[in-house]
């Protein structure tokens, strides 16, 4: 009998063991669900990652040990194995009955919730009202002295880039992009590209719920939501992959602030998957209904992509940190990226992505695409560029607008 597969996961190396599984054997490595059906994070071994990576309903249990046994020289107790698997399940690692009972039941009760519940008030942000206030308030006063030297193009605002890192990092650089929109005084519906950092597939995932946040309740554009999701023709149980993201969530916190203060803006949350492996260029019914729409409603709607950059060092897979002549390379190859905007070129900045295979591992492709797809003609602005260094890694991000003739 096969041992069962595992779904896929997220994994990443500690910088000093805090956990470790037995038989260790140099560092620790951590399991967790990028999906959001499990809240587990599985802390494993060298060894015992060995023997996890055997779970792909190919090798038999006899294989697996015989395998550990060649590369450690030791095998181990089938019933080590055992207790790995019932700990890989009981976690909702593999695709098991166990898992199919767990996907099902969320799933059911995220579709019948009338709202999105906010997963990261007081984690990213402030839960309680006052406090939340407080920090947007503060975040949009850091903004006022942010923006980079040089004019915005003229004409309309009609599009966004606003980071998506943890707003206790970039709080205040994407607050530099909404001032922008707080000035759009034609602006009633926002369009919100965010990253599905859980969808792998080349899926837009529209959601027609009201996002809930500290500070009010967003409420969705019905008919656009309904016009693209018609056009995205995504499954029904991709509206999960909304569950956990925070992609949009920030966004949301941002709008929500704004309509407190006098704005009533409605948003069409749409998260956005890989289209590494695609081209986009060859015909998108998504994209060009989106297109369409932000044709149709002209200076009444704007796009935002809620998107970061760069994830580099060894919490993302790099053998080392970055010191500060690299981190400087990184800002003038992600600057050279970022050229690209001033035209809204969206070919080219597909292609200085994945120039050499994405190095870099930027989260924003997919939002940021389709937003310089769908304002053709456009000229933007990059309007703050930041970067996140920790010795684990660095994210980099940055906000920009775009302006249209009309």
């Amino acid at each position: 009998m096969t041992l069962p597969r595992l779904r896929p996961l997220e994994m990443f190396r500690l910088p000093e063991a805090e956990e470790a599984a037995p038989d260790t054997s140099g560092g620790s490595i951590v399991l967790r669900d990028p999906e959001g059906f499990s809240e587990r994070e599985l802390v494993l071994s060298e060894a015992a990652l060995f023997l996890a990576a055997h779970f792909d309903g190919e090798h038999s249990l006899e294989q697996a040990l015989d395998a550990f046994a060649a590369r450690f020289g030791d095998r181990p107790a089938p019933e080590a194995v055992r207790r790995l698997e019932a700990t890989l399940d009981e976690a909702f690692f593999l695709e098991t009955e166990t898992f199919t009972r767990r996907r099902n039941a969320l799933l059911t009760e995220f579709l019948a919730s009338p709202t999105r519940l906010p997963a990261h008030a007081g984690v990213s942000y402030p839960a309680g009202t006052e406090e939340a206030r407080e920090a947007v308030a503060a975040f949009f006063e850091r903004a006022r002295s942010l923006e980079e030297p040089g004019p915005r193009p003229e004409g309309v605002l009609r599009g966004l880039v606003a980071p998506h890192i943890d707003l206790r990092v970039g709080g205040p650089c994407a607050a530099l992009a909404y001032r922008c929109l707080a000035e759009a005084s034609e602006a009633e519906t926002v369009i919100v590209l965010g990253t599905g950092h859980a969808c792998p597939q080349p899926v837009w995932a529209v959601l027609e719920k009201p996002f809930e946040t500290p500070l009010g309740t967003v409420e969705p554009d019905g008919d656009a939501c309904r016009m693209l999701a018609e056009a995205a023709g995504a499954p029904e149980e991709a509206a999960f992959y909304h569950a956990r993201e925070h992609s949009i969530e920030f966004q949301a916190v941002f709008l929500a602030a704004l309509n407190r203060l006098g704005r009533s803006f409605r948003m069409v949350p749409v998260l956005c998957g890989s289209i590494r492996d695609r081209d986009p260029a060859a015909g998108d019914p998504f994209l060009d209904a989106l297109t369409t729409l932000l044709a149709e409603r002209g200076a009444r709607a704007i796009v935002v992509a809620g998107a970061d950059l760069a994830h580099v060092g060894p919490r993302f897979g790099d053998p080392d940190p970055l010191d500060t002549h690299h981190l400087d390379l990184l800002e003038k190859k992600d600057r050279e990226t970022l050229g690209h905007l001033e035209d809204a070129d969206a070919a080219g900045f597909h292609a200085s992505v994945l120039r050499a295979g994405d190095p870099r591992r930027i989260c924003g492709l997919s939002p940021i695409y389709a937003l310089l797809h769908a304002l053709p003609g456009a000229r933007g602005k990059v309007l703050r560029y930041e970067q996140a260094r920790e010795p684990s890694g660095t994210v980099s991000y940055a906000s920009a607008g775009f302006w249209t003739a009309s």
